[in-house]
């Protein structure tokens, strides 16, 4: 049985036509240049528009007080690089083979998921912003017998979202919005599916979210993943990476959750953060510290 598609978001004409030859001819451009290119963004992004260094420098310190100023200043300009890479690494989303892909992004643990196939048995997969996330989606779908679903969280650029949904679907994987997910995952019970999710996403409020206390700090998660996975019950596998040089990762899966009716209210959803965490501890410069994880306060 073939899976449903969801519809690419329609984009805007002028992205279309002006800005996307652009982004396509850095896309075509071979790997060394745009390494050379991501050590002039790097430049700019942190030491000249110093892009949320506040943000980054606050995160770092809150996350990591037993380390000395210059520990977390040595992650910082780390994590500086790897962003810059970052950019240019998800715009090769949109030229690189297959080959190319399977060459830099390796997955390590593939019998996990041949082995769920051979069973007849979907599945979740969780990760976070650690490594290049939209890379594990682009070899997914390389790798897997089964359809691969990506849960996303839409643009507000509307060009962008647009780009985005292109460089996910590119080999077959099929996009899908957070709004989305569970009339998608409905329609394609029938089929062998992986769905990931990005579990260390950060919740729109704190009010209905799930709290861990990770990183030194209250940390809240959404607990979309533990609903879905008990909703349909679908195991858990956890999808870490780590970073072996520029523009190489591996990918390593463990199963998390083999069932989760087994479980209450709250607790896969403590395991994913505690695992997030253990993840971010392994290799720290490669998480997304620019993001403002801890906008939200817990209500005493």
């Amino acid at each position: 049985m073939e899976a449903k598609r969801t519809v690419q978001p329609k984009g805007t004409t002028g992205f279309k036509l002006f800005v996307f030859p652009i982004i396509y001819i850095f896309a075509s451009l071979p790997f060394f240049i745009t390494q050379g290119l991501g050590n002039v963004v790097y430049f700019i992004l942190y030491k000249v528009v110093k892009y949320r260094v506040k943000v980054v420098k606050e995160n770092l310190r809150n996350a990591f007080p037993q380390k000395s100023d210059k520990e977390r200043l040595e992650i910082e300009i780390k994590y500086y690089k790897h962003l810059s890479d970052l950019f240019f690494e998800t715009l090769k989303g949109l030229t690189f083979s297959k080959n190319q892909l399977k060459q830099r992004m390796k997955n390590v643990n593939q019998t996990v998921y041949d082995d769920f196939y051979s069973k007849g048995q979907s599945f979740i997969v969780v990760m976070s912003h650690c490594g290049n996330w939209e890379w594990v989606c682009d070899m997914s779908q390389v790798v897997c017998k089964q359809q691969v679903q990506c849960v996303y969280k839409t643009l507000s650029s509307k060009g962008f979202d647009w780009l985005m949904y292109k460089i996910r679907s590119r080999f077959g994987a099929i996009p899908m919005a957070m709004e989305q997910t569970l009339r998608v995952m409905t329609s394609n019970k029938k089929v062998l599916t992986v769905t990931a999710f990005i579990g260390d996403q950060n919740p729109s409020s704190g009010k209905n979210a799930h709290w861990s206390y990770i990183l030194n700090q209250d940390t809240p998660f959404m607990n979309g993943p533990e609903k879905i996975s008990k909703m349909f019950n679908y195991p858990i596998v956890y999808l870490s990476s780590t970073k072996i040089k520029r523009g190489h990762y591996l990918a390593h899966s463990e199963i998390l959750i083999e069932d989760p009716s087994q479980y209450g209210d709250g607790e896969i959803t403590e395991i994913i953060a505690k695992r997030t965490e253990k993840e971010i501890l392994a290799q720290p410069e490669i998480w997304l510290w620019s993001h403002r994880r801890w906008k939200h306060k817990k209500e005493k």
